[in-house]
């Protein structure tokens, strides 16, 4: 955990980039807004918004205290979301009165799931001088509909609903003041006005086929299911000999069944050749009556690292090219693995399905 402030870069960087900001300008933070349930509100202006907000006391002269924050928003299924923490770490050093908050966001869908989590960014961005200011960049949206981001502090991180880890705030870096920027948000359309007897249409039916969906670098951006049906961030233990389940998941725009099996590839990069094999038969994974494609990976294989944040799919459906990621936690080698009577259950699935190919 890095704890302290790492300077790199001055105020003017965050000049211009505020300059240069194409979203409205910055809403005030209204109090209460302390849970999932209580969110404020965020209005999308040309693919995001801005809003200032602060993590209990503002200045030394008052005491910390327990606080933490809630915005929603309206989201489309594929969009590629950043959420950036800026100005939480103040320059001056402890004599400064103005508080420095080192803060941990989060990114939860409509149930209260929680899809991502960050506490420290990668690098330093402009509008930031430490790492300690959070971000996740390039979250997908796996669905329509209304999302979360809760901004908290260091050491109280989130779990899903929102909770937080502990009650504990560091009397440091524990509160203060931040501005909070979402950004590649398109909000879904309005519903279709309701017809009565509408006319008949020669539009087939909607069956899971290929037509193309939003697209990123050249790659149409699809969803993917780390660990099927276990709740939280997936669990992967770096550089071991096992193995882990991937679903790529059917939508209205992506049919998984008609990958190209001998194209998928996945790791902490998405380009590592790990693939051991496909089920054979779809499975409906999200329950949503599309069939789904469930693969098995080597771990080693896939390279992933402490640190890394997130695991990626790549490979090419009827000649195109996508790409899905889905969050993840690596730990090192030697902590005991709780679930891989997950990984072990698929397996059997899959042995069961290549037996009865072979009847």
């Amino acid at each position: 955990m890095k704890r302290f402030v790492r300077n790199a870069v001055v105020a003017a960087g965050f000049v211009s980039a505020t300059l240069a900001s194409n979203v409205a300008l910055a809403v005030q933070e209204i109090e209460g807004n302390d849970s999932i349930g209580a969110a404020q509100q965020l209005t999308i202006v040309n693919g995001g918004a801005e809003v200032t907000g602060s993590i209990g006391a503002t200045t030394t002269s008052v005491a910390v205290s327990p606080d933490v924050d809630f915005y929603s928003f309206e989201g489309s299924a594929g969009d590629l979301v950043t959420v950036d923490i800026n100005g939480g770490m103040k320059d001056g050093g402890p004599t400064n009165p103005i508080r420095s908050v080192d803060t941990v966001i989060a990114l939860f869908d409509e149930n209260g799931t929680m899809l991502y989590l960050n506490d420290d960014a990668d690098d330093v961005d402009a509008g930031s001088i430490a790492t300690n200011d959070s971000r996740i960049v390039n979250a997908v949206l796996p669905a329509n509909g209304r999302y979360t981001v809760g901004v908290s502090s260091f050491p109280r991180s989130f779990g899903d609903g929102g909770t937080l880890t502990t009650a504990t705030v560091d009397p440091r870096v524990g509160n203060g003041s931040y501005t909070l920027t979402v950004n590649g948000v398109n909000p879904p359309p309005p519903p279709p006005p309701v017809v009565e007897n509408p006319p008949p249409s020669d539009t087939p039916p909607d069956n899971g086929g290929t037509t193309p969906g939003p697209v990123a670098g050249g790659a149409q951006q699809i969803n993917i299911d780390i660990r099927p049906r276990h709740p939280g961030v997936s669990k992967i233990w770096a550089n071991t000999d096992g193995k882990i389940v991937v679903a790529l998941l059917s939508s209205s725009s992506f049919n998984a069944m008609k990958v190209d099996r001998t194209s998928i590839t996945f790791g902490a990069e998405g380009n590592e050749a790990s693939l051991i094999r496909c089920h054979s038969e779809g499975i409906l994974v999200n329950r949503d009556r599309r069939k789904d494609l469930v693969c098995l990976f080597d771990v080693k294989k896939a390279s992933f690292d402490v640190g890394d944040l997130e695991g990626v799919v790549k490979g090419t459906v009827e000649g195109k090219p996508f790409e899905g990621h889905a969050p993840v936690k690596v730990y090192a080698y030697g902590k005991k693995r709780k679930h891989q009577h997950d990984n072990d259950r698929w397996d059997r699935d899959d042995r069961r399905d290549r037996h009865a190919d072979r009847r």
